[in-house]
């Protein structure tokens, strides 16, 4: 009897929550239709408890009006509290979608509204949504301009990143004609083109894998199922295109061998000579998406990669940089967690291109102290002290 008294109880609970959704989702459905300006209309943490980011979020119209409701921050919070902060959910692409809706409701001001954390999926989202409205590619300049504005290198790199997803996809998948729209940027920094082609093959990709702004695996006509090493092996053989081309084709190959490691390590002594340590670079960065991230699963799998000309060390570095761009200025002891599990001599290696990263991510040398503090004491010489 108390079984069927808790089921019952159960059910009724469950229904409880189901209408208490469907009424979030009419109020504001309800929003979309009677509200224009872009308000934040604050509202009990009960109705946001019901509502579940990574469920709405390709909803574009639903987000948006939740957007408008309770602002960009809110909404990330939301997302970083039911994926673990990216931990046990990938939360880039729902970052991108809030971003999106961000610009929507926004506009340019949703710049300022968004923040890094999820290797800054805001921020690229807010760029794809700025482009597409324009409508123009001559707004190039203006775009230019937000990127510029943003305090600190690490900020002005993932707006140019951003902006690679953007024109690509605002030039329907057209990547020779990307690729030359970023070679007309401003390199002030030095990295801009070079941020901006990695975007767009970012893009390339996960369009090909159904999660780009296009929402088609048939949106892209640069990449196929039969050549591993499309399309680099077929564009522009500069130097700083092909880099950023394999910097990001490992994705493409494992999606090809649903993700056998071990054929794509294989398979990067296949690609040009010059391009095999980027190779085992870019094999790193999937391995740390993969795993999200998880230190000790990043360690086992770049253990298969062979330890001779630093290939092991590229592996190690590709999924680092990943740790460090996914945290940003919220990193803390995270990448530090990897370098300690890496053996020597990789080991000074990792921590040498983490305190490098520092200046790079952080404004001031206070700022970085504490994941200085976290190395360990034999490495902590590496960081340089505050000034």
């Amino acid at each position: 009897m108390k079984r069927i008294e808790y089921i019952a109880h159960t059910n009724k609970s469950r229904k409880l929550k189901i209408i208490l959704f469907v009424i979030l989702v009419f109020a504001v459905l309800l929003e979309i239709v009677f509200l224009s300006s872009p308000k934040e209309i604050k509202f009990g943490a009960e109705e946001l408890s019901n509502i579940k980011i990574t469920e709405i979020a390709k909803n574009e119209k639903v987000l948006q009006a939740v957007v408008k409701r309770v602002g960009v921050k809110a909404v990330m919070e939301k997302l970083a509290a039911e994926t673990g902060g990216g931990s046990f959910l990938d939360c880039h692409q729902g970052a991108h979608y809030i971003g999106r809706a961000a610009y929507n409701v926004y506009k340019e001001e949703a710049f300022q509204r968004c923040d890094s954390s999820c290797h800054s999926g805001c921020y690229h989202g807010a760029m794809e949504g700025i482009l597409i409205e324009k409508g123009s590619i001559d707004f190039l300049r203006n775009l230019e301009d937000i990127c510029t504005s943003f305090d600190g290198a690490f900020g002005v790199f993932e707006c140019y990143h951003g902006l690679g997803h953007a024109i690509l996809a605002y030039l329907n998948y057209d990547l020779p004609g990307t690729l030359k729209q970023c070679k007309e940027l401003s390199n002030s920094f030095g990295f801009e083109i070079n941020a901006c082609y990695a975007g767009a093959f970012m893009e390339n990709v996960v369009t090909g894998q159904g999660l780009g702004t296009a929402k088609s695996p048939h949106a892209t006509e640069w990449l196929n199922t039969t050549d591993p090493h499309f399309p680099c092996n077929k564009i522009d053989q500069e130097y700083s295109i092909q880099h950023e081309c394999y910097g990001m084709q490992t994705s493409w190959m494992l999606y090809l061998n649903h993700y056998n490691f071990d054929e794509v390590i294989g398979e990067c002594y296949n690609v040009p000579e010059n391009m095999v340590l980027v190779c085992f670079q870019s094999l790193g960065r999937d391995i740390a998406g993969y795993t999200l991230r998880k230190p000790e699963r990043i360690a086992e799998l770049c253990g298969k990669v062979p330890k001779d000309k630093h290939y092991y060390d590229r592996c190690i570095d590709g999924a680092l940089n990943v740790i460090l761009d996914f945290w940003g200025p919220g990193l803390k002891d995270q990448a530090t967690a990897l370098c300690r599990l890496v053996e020597e001599p990789s080991k000074r290696s990792c921590y040498s291109i983490l305190a490098n990263a520092l200046s790079f991510i952080f404004l001031t040398p206070e700022e970085a102290e504490p994941v200085c503090r976290s190395f360990e004491e034999k490495y902590r010489n590496l960081c340089a002290p505050p000034r």
